[in-house]
């Protein structure tokens, strides 16, 4: 999501669109907010907050809610889809990686060797890139060939998944938590432990905000 996006979404006429919408897409989809919630994953209280134009949005909680009713981000925010017909997202080639490709590709994006079609918000289709998971360290939550989309053109808020490096070590994806100027990192998976770093000497590459699990060669 661009920074603009970001900034816009803080301000009262734009939760007011995106509370107007999302009451719009529950009635089309004939779902209420416990049925959304249980569906998307995202805290009933936070469901019913927006519809009353009411928070600020991290932009997982954004992007499941556009994937859940098939619009994109843009649509849910800035525009009033009562007015639109049929509306739909593109789907674009961006690089598919592993981690162990990964340093390599950021430091020369140009560099990759597959791709995957993915559905995509109409954002800057080359600020995107996928990294399949190679191994069960993030199990259960997501299995080894689950596919992470990134993108590297937002703002991280509070609670994103982040593919983040810590000095020199490798780049890994860590759930962050933000409190003032201070970051925190917490695994994503208990596998790993849960203990919660914080770093001042890290470097975020990008937010995930796409997983498709259980992809398969």
């Amino acid at each position: 999501m661009s920074s603009d996006i970001n900034k816009k979404i803080t301000d009262e006429g734009d939760i007011g669109i995106l509370a107007t919408n999302l009451r719009l897409l529950m009635h089309k989809f004939n779902t209420d907010s416990a049925d959304l919630s249980e569906k998307t994953g995202i805290a009933l209280t936070t469901i019913n907050g927006l519809k009353r134009g009411a928070g600020n949005p991290t932009l997982s909680t954004l992007y499941q809610l556009a994937e859940f009713f098939n619009v994109t981000i843009g649509q849910l925010t800035e525009r009033n889809l009562s007015a639109i017909g049929n509306i739909s997202r593109i789907a674009y080639e961006i690089p598919l990686l592993t981690l162990d490709e990964l340093a390599e590709f950021l430091k020369n994006q140009n560099k990759y060797k597959s791709t995957i079609s993915t559905e995509i918000d109409l954002w800057k289709p080359n600020k995107h890139f996928a990294i399949k998971v190679n191994n069960n360290a993030m199990s259960p939550l997501f299995e080894k060939g689950s596919i992470f989309v990134v993108t590297q053109d937002i703002h991280v808020h509070d609670g994103d998944i982040v593919l983040v490096q810590f000095e020199q070590h490798s780049p890994c994806f860590r759930k962050v938590f933000i409190e003032g100027r201070s970051y925190f990192f917490k695994p994503i998976s208990e596998i790993i432990g849960d203990n919660i770093i914080k770093d001042n000497n890290f470097t975020i590459h990008g937010i995930v905000i796409k997983a498709i699990q259980h992809f398969h060669d």
